[in-house]
């Protein structure tokens, strides 16, 4: 029903294309299968961003080929009855996605700037006090451009407002000016050109009078901006006390509000206090001395101008809530600048903008705070440059420290792998059970040194060097050499009681030495022997099938997918694959 009802609101929309034959037939039926789809896809239950994209940038586009098709028709009427619904449209459809997903900023971000492009001011006005309601206390730069926004644009669009009252006026002048510059240039007669003259002075006096209520609007404007761009900081400030940002940003406006009121605001509170004597004195100077009528009326006209020169500057002073000599003396540009001396969060790049800041406005600041932030400044660089330092000695003992280990690991890995052998061919001649465990425990001591906390062998990239893959091949051979060893023990006992006694003793003490094998493998499995060794998981696969669990060989193939790096697991799939399912010879 939503949805019928939402392309019922079209009809008269689509009537006025039809009647200024922008598109045809087909068309129009296109626009509106569209339209049908976008509505049922914004009225599902679950709602989704995409959807509403893709319906703004159907109607963008909609409209986007409407100002085409006039401009090649040169057809403009019925503006208000299609260009204004399609907007209608897009506001509707920003709104209800704002509403939707207000914790998307670039949902509210689009929409602001879409009111921006139509002049829409006081939607973005408003658009800008629901943006920091809901995202305020997460983004600290959003208020620095919320005021940002009202120190320019929103002050130009207020006078704009604010001077759209003069356009009449201003237009009477311009008129004025035209007939008065062609009449003066042929008088007829005297009384002509005296009448002339006395309609360029009202001309003049209008003009004065029009240019000083501009110059006032301006003003008025100005000092409201300034006033809510100051509201908007401190209270940006006040949910995020650790934004050096808006701090700078707090100080700029300071440094701008110290600079308008010196240069509008001082002579206008200078005004409304000291032209009351003024009118004092010319009135005793009119009424003392004998003067010409001429003179008096050129002195009342200068007292009529005077006097509304003091109340307009009067009512403007009405309006000025802020201590004005305060504020001239760069009273708040300073209380601004000392904070950045105790404020924690602030870096040597944020005290050196603020510096170039005071240096540019050092009629409001005092030497001195300059000259302690320069200090202050010095210091966050200098520990700025110790810590730079620190870090980059640190990374370069991390650095060194890998490849000295990775050296000295691969020395001591030489060593031991050739006492190993020597162990090892020991054991398979004395054909001793304790030379197989001397050999666990030889290999143990190198793998896991007491005067180092990690393990080497973990830590160690195992392709840098083929003797580690040798080690833990060895490692895995000590347990072959003991199956050997007690097979041909086993076969020499004649008695089934002694034979089944050695087989149970040699079982329990090989699950032991398998089970801890095993979890050696699963654990080399998850460093960097899992993603950049393929003869490790054959190793490891030919390891559990003839030692180990042949169940577990579907497993480890799938973790060998898993955990090699890209171009090591096609080989190592393309190599199964080849042989047709075959396993490395290791053992």
């Amino acid at each position: 029903e939503i949805v019928e009802r939402n392309i019922e609101n079209i009809l008269k929309e689509i009537a006025h294309i039809r009647k200024a034959k922008l598109f045809n037939e087909d068309e129009i039926r296109e626009i509106v299968r569209h339209r049908r789809m976008h509505e049922y896809s914004i009225q599902k239950r679950n709602k989704r961003i995409s959807d509403y994209d893709s319906y703004i940038a159907t109607e963008l586009g909609f409209l986007r080929l409407v100002g085409l098709r006039r401009k090649k028709t040169m057809d403009y009427r019925f503006r208000d009855e299609i260009e204004k619904s399609i907007l209608s449209r897009l506001v509707r459809l920003h709104r209800q996605s704002c509403y939707r997903f207000q914790g998307h900023l670039n949902v509210w971000m689009r929409f602001l700037l879409f009111n921006r492009k139509l002049g829409r001011h006081m939607a973005v006005v408003r658009l800008w006090e629901r943006i920091l309601q809901v995202h305020g206390r997460t983004d600290p730069r959003l208020w620095a451009a919320a005021a940002s926004f009202h120190l320019n644009e929103g002050c130009r669009a207020q006078a704009r407002s604010c001077l759209s009252k003069l356009k009449d006026e201003r237009r009477a002048l311009k008129i004025a000016s035209k007939k008065l510059r062609r009449l003066g240039k042929n008088p007829t007669c005297p009384q002509e050109r005296a009448l002339l003259h006395m309609e360029t002075y009202h001309f003049n006096k209008l003009r004065q009078s029009l240019n000083h209520s501009v110059q006032l609007t301006w003003d008025r404007t100005h000092l409201r901006s300034i006033r809510e761009a100051r509201r908007l900081l401190t209270q940006g400030l006040s949910f995020n006390e650790d934004s050096v940002d808006l701090l700078l940003e707090l100080l700029k406006l300071e440094g701008t509000a110290a600079d308008f009121f010196t240069r509008r605001v001082s002579k206008r509170l200078a005004k409304a206090q000291e032209v009351d004597m003024e009118i004092e004195e010319m009135k005793s100077e009119v009424y003392n001395e004998r003067k010409s009528k001429r003179a008096q009326r050129r002195e009342r006209e200068r007292e009529l101008k005077v006097k509304e020169e003091r109340e307009d500057a009067a009512n403007f002073i009405s309006e000025v809530s802020e201590d004005v000599n305060f504020v001239i003396s760069g009273g708040t540009f300073k209380l601004v600048l000392e904070r950045f001396l105790t404020f924690s969060k602030a870096t040597s790049k944020h005290l050196a903008a603020a510096v170039e800041i005071a240096e540019k406005l050092s009629r409001f600041a005092g030497k001195d705070i300059i000259a302690k932030l320069k200090e202050r400044q010095q210091e966050l660089h200098d520990a700025d440059v110790a810590e730079a330092k620190r870090r980059q000695d640190e990374n370069a003992n991390k650095k060194l420290g890998p490849i000295s280990l990775l050296k000295e690991a691969t020395e001591a890995a030489k060593v031991h792998y050739k006492e190993l052998q020597v162990l090892l061919d020991q054991a398979a001649g004395t054909e001793n059970d304790d030379d197989i465990d001397a050999a666990l425990v030889e290999w143990k001591k190198w793998y896991q040194p007491t005067s180092k906390s990690s393990d080497l062998l973990q830590i160690t990239d195992p392709s840098v060097d083929p003797i580690w893959m040798k080690l833990l091949v060895l490692r895995i051979y000590i347990l072959v050499v003991a199956k050997t060893l007690s097979k041909v023990k086993i076969d020499m006992v004649r008695k089934k009681e002694e034979m089944l006694k050695m087989y149970q003793d040699f079982k329990i003490k090989q699950d032991a030495r398998v089970q801890d094998t095993r979890n050696l493998m699963d654990l080399l499995a998850t460093s960097t022997w899992g993603s950049k060794v393929i003869d490790f998981w054959h190793l490891f696969m030919e390891f559990e099938e003839k030692l180990g669990d042949c169940s577990r060989l579907p497993s480890l193939r799938w973790r060998a997918e898993k955990c090699l790096n890209e171009g090591l697991r096609t080989k190592f799939l393309a190599y199964l694959s080849t042989s047709g399912g075959q396993k490395m010879e290791f053992l």
